[in-house]
């Protein structure tokens, strides 16, 4: 194979490569190699020196996303007609760039992000005069890169830095003029640029994308940032500290479908119109005033609007129907009033759609479910008013439905595997909800996310809850089905969600885990704990508290291995505690009081670190070390009170003496 000079073995699921194997293949003319996107696990530097052949020819180095490992050697300055060098995404690569870089006088990509590199980063870099492309997001650079790093960069078009630790500073002077004209894309993440917002992205004539995501910039929005916005693309200064009004003058009519990000900044005032805009983002924000009744008219190409935790008040405006093309709307966490009016029905894309956290009032059009691609509806923490018997028909996209802390009445349909068959995520608590729980639920497979707590539901817990796959899964993550916007690389929707864990409200954000969780607390159940329930070997909390629930504990309960929280106070449950809850060791949060449980408390494992006393009063028969601190704990307490009512019957007497 001496005389080869492209070698593609790009996605080829290729576990291993000897870096020897390079060597002696000889390969002395290879142009490109390219072994993207496997399985390699050899070091990096061992991978270039057998190639050392080759080092006058190759032109084209591709080796991302797999997981090499090691650092890079100086070794890779000898490869003087390197063009393209991509070794993104391997995240065991490290160490610094080395200094002798700057050789590399042909290199015209480079692509380090993904990876955990660190050190400072040379100012060699700024003598590579072909380079058009820098990528170096996603490691953990630090020291402060100055004018000099670009000195002679004169043909850069793309630019693109992040630290993970945030320990990068970039600070070139405010008169500087860049050498390069013709950038395109600056892309800069989780470094100090701030707190000027950096004047020198003025110069380049075709700068369409700019992206300055939590950079420390203070102050607010330059005017010469409206006089380009003309030709801008793509705008992101989320996560900053710029304040003033959100301004007016903006303009981004000559971009293709442009999109904006002023999301978590200080910025007031009300909410503008920018025509053309596929996607805004104004999130955490401190904006007032009424949402525009003319948003369909100049924005009738929005396709993701996020305006939530702001202080917006008013109704949502009937004109919002007519954004045929909106896919995500988040309007969460502000003072909007007024009804869920029936004007859903011409968003035929919506995807989700969030309203919690305001003062909506009223009840839930039945137009909703007209939506086909709906697949995420948030209406929690209002106050609306409907019979949950009646609503939800055929909502057939379905997957979460978060009602909470509202005043709905009723009881949940026996339809409801019928009319949300894909449902996974629901959300009842805080109603004035009635009836049994129907066991219609046990047939939707998807479902893993069961909160009815603060209702006043009846019956039995159904013993077929201990069949649904979905309880069944090791893990799972919000938003498991992404919109096609996510697809075409937009930002989308924050998927979010409060889960009462621990006795405290604990928000989990997309992308984070959350294990399965069965709340069904604070209602009027009765009956025994289904044995079968022992089956969700990966549930991840069960809270059964404050019902009148009777028996025994399920022996078996041990078999819920990744249990991490188990709440069965306040009810009437008898017996011992089973033994087989001593191998419960993800178990973190126990409560057990105010039963009539009896016996020896374990003392093995996880029962170990269970010294809290509170967890077990209320159960007079039980006895061992655990109720011994709760005799000492009472003992205390009342020892306490009668000094405290000593120390004030001695300082009233010394009063009433002086």
């Amino acid at each position: 194979m001496s005389t080869l000079t492209k070698l593609d073995l790009y996605n080829s699921s290729l576990v291993r490569l000897v870096p020897s194997i390079l060597g002696r293949w000889k390969l002395c003319k290879l142009q490109v190699l390219r072994l993207s996107q496997n399985f390699l696990t050899d070091d990096i530097a061992e991978m270039i020196e057998a190639m050392s052949c080759s080092n006058q020819t190759l032109q084209d180095l591709n080796l991302s996303q797999n997981q090499l490992t090691g650092k890079l050697s100086h070794s890779l300055a000898k490869f003087t007609s390197l063009h393209v060098l991509d070794l993104s995404k391997n995240s065991g690569v490290s160490g610094p760039i080395p200094a002798s870089i700057g050789n590399l006088s042909n290199l015209g990509s480079l692509n380090l992000e993904g990876n955990m590199m660190n050190g400072t980063i040379p100012e060699s870099i700024g003598r590579l005069t072909n380079l058009y492309d820098l990528n170096l997001l996603e490691n953990y650079w630090e020291g402060t890169m100055i004018n000099i790093h670009f000195h002679y960069l004169t043909n850069l078009i793309g630019f693109a830095v992040s630290s993970k630790n945030k320990t990068l500073a970039l600070n070139v002077t405010n008169d500087w003029a860049p050498p390069f004209k013709n950038l395109f894309y600056v892309e800069i993440r989780d470094c100090q640029v701030g707190p000027i917002f950096p004047n020198w992205l003025r110069y380049p004539i075709y700068l369409n994308v700019i992206i300055l995501e939590n950079v420390g910039i203070m102050g607010e929005i330059p005017h010469w940032l409206y006089n380009i916005s003309h030709r801008i693309g793509n705008l992101d200064l989320s996560h900053n500290k710029i304040n003033g009004y959100l301004p007016k003058e903006m303009n981004f009519t000559s971009s293709n479908y442009p999109r904006v990000d002023f999301s978590h900044n200080y910025l007031k005032g009300s909410v503008q119109i920018w025509s053309g805009l596929s996607a805004l983002y104004l999130r955490n924000n401190s904006l007032s005033g009424t949402l525009p009744a003319n948003v369909s008219e100049d924005m009738s190409s929005l396709q993701n609007l996020d305006l939530s935790h702001n202080y917006l008040n008013g109704s949502i405006p009937l004109s919002i129907n007519k954004i045929q093309s909106l896919s995500y709307l988040d309007l969460s966490n502000n003072y909007l009033t007024g009804e869920i009016l029936e004007f859903w029905i011409g968003m035929k894309r919506i995807y989700t759609i969030d309203l919690s956290n305001n003062r909506l009032a009223g009840g839930i059009p039945s137009s909703i479910c007209s939506l086909p691609f709906l697949s995420i509806l948030e209406l929690s923490n209002n106050n609306l008013s409907a019979d949950l018997s009646f609503i939800f028909q055929k909502c057939f996209s379905l997957k979460t439905l978060s009602l909470k802390h509202n005043k709905l009445f009723g009881s949940i349909p026996k339809e409801i595997s019928k009319n949300i068959p894909s449902l996974s995520e629901l959300f009842l608590r805080g109603n004035t909800l009635t009836g049994s729980i129907p066991k219609e639920l046990c047939k939707l497979p998807s479902l893993h996310l069961l909160d009815l707590a603060e209702n006043s539901f009846s019956g039995s817990i159904p013993t077929c809850l201990g069949d649904v796959h979905g309880f069944k899964l090791p893990q799972t993550y919000f938003n498991n089905s992404p919109s096609y916007l996510e697809m075409w690389g937009y930002v989308s929707y924050t998927r979010h969600t409060e889960l009462v864990i621990n006795g405290r409200i604990v928000e989990y954000l997309k992308q984070m885990q959350v294990h399965s969780v069965i709340d069904l607390s604070k209602n009027n159940l009765s009956g025994e704990i289904p044995v079968k329930i022992t089956q969700l070997i990966h549930l991840g909390a069960l809270n059964l508290s404050w019902n009148h629930l009777t028996g025994n504990i399920p022996s078996d309960i041990g078999l819920l291995k990744d249990l991490e929280n188990l709440d069965l106070s306040h009810n009437s449950l008898s017996g011992p505690i089973p033994t087989s809850m001593a191998s419960m060791t993800f178990l973190s949060h126990l409560n057990l009081s105010h039963n009539n449980l009896s016996g020896q408390i374990p003392q093995s494992n996880q029962f170990g670190t269970f010294n809290e006393p509170s967890i077990y009063e209320g159960n007079p028969g039980f006895v061992g070390t655990p109720c011994q601190l709760i005799a000492h704990h009472c003992y205390i307490e009342r020892e306490n009170k009668k000094g405290n009512m000593k120390m004030m019957v001695m300082e009233m007497m010394k009063r009433l003496k002086d």
